[in-house]
């Protein structure tokens, strides 16, 4: 008679429905992911999804994709037997089964490489979570730099160009005390605001991304192609491609920033400084 007819606890009975669960749960957090804000946004302006934040998503799929694995564990132990009985009853119909298997053994190699060669309609599949991320980016979401949540009041002065106590006396002037050395996330959450609405409050309008080489960095530049960047930039093509020349980096405009900088054992942003400034930083 089974353990739960007996009024006993079923602990593979346990495992089996935990798994269920856990896979429930990892779909949902893998698709908001899939379709989140970028990190530097999402910590910004601390946009949530079915009520929680992206680090908060990201916290859960994390710590249930490792639970899984170890349910997984021993949902194998709990049920070894019928797993090596499975195995043999498969293994003598190998012969019988052997175009199959080879059809999917070569169509798993298959996709595995074409992801990694970023072939469609893989890609694809990726560019359309990129264009999800990047759908969520606005000139009022965007902040001065990415990670300026984790700058001091004093660091991000330095980056919005403008005088310290000119922030703080206007931080003051609506009742938030802030001192220089205090974090601007830590300042937030003290006074119950996103980082982004602290900023507003600081009066000050967040620098334009044109001079700055980091602040070309985390735009979604990797996925666009040279002839688009260079229309973001307001570059002639022709002119980055001479300067990418002086550094023996041969492209056309069609080839992505990512696989160029890939080729080049490069990074995106260096080849962005050589794009905009001519010159590696």
């Amino acid at each position: 008679m089974a353990a739960y007819r007996r009024g006993k606890f079923s602990w593979r009975a346990f495992v089996s429905l935990y798994i269920t669960w856990s896979a429930l749960i990892l779909l949902v957090s893998g698709v908001i992911l899939y379709i989140a804000p970028a990190g530097r946004i999402a910590k910004w302006t601390h946009i949530s999804l079915l009520g929680l934040e992206k680090e908060e998503w990201q916290a859960i799929h994390t710590i249930f994709s490792f639970l899984f694995v170890i349910a997984a564990g021993f949902h194998l132990f709990y049920n070894w037997k019928p797993f090596i009985s499975y195995l043999k009853d498969k293994f003598k119909q190998a012969f019988a089964l052997r175009k199959e298997l080879y059809a999917t053994t070569i169509l798993t190699i298959a996709i595995f490489v074409l992801t990694l060669w970023n072939v469609p309609p893989f890609s694809t599949i990726m560019d359309i979570g990129e264009y999800f991320t990047e759908s969520w980016e606005s000139k009022q979401n965007e902040p001065p730099i990415p990670h300026a949540e984790e700058l001091t009041i004093e660091e991000l002065a330095k980056t919005v160009q403008l005088p310290l106590q000119q922030i703080i006396q206007n931080l003051k002037e609506q009742n938030i005390e802030a001192a220089p050395e205090m974090i601007v996330k830590d300042v937030a959450e003290k006074y119950d605001l996103t980082p982004s609405e602290l900023f507003k409050k600081m009066k000050v309008e967040p620098v334009q991304n044109q001079q700055s080489g980091a602040s070309l960095s985390g735009k979604g530049y990797g996925r666009m192609t040279l002839a688009d960047i260079c229309k973001d930039l307001n570059i002639p093509l022709e002119v980055a491609l001479e300067r990418l020349e002086r550094f023996h980096i041969k492209a056309d405009g069609q080839m992505m920033l990512r696989d160029l900088a890939n080729e080049y054992d490069k990074k995106p942003i260096d080849l962005l400084n050589i794009i905009q400034k001519g010159q590696l930083e």
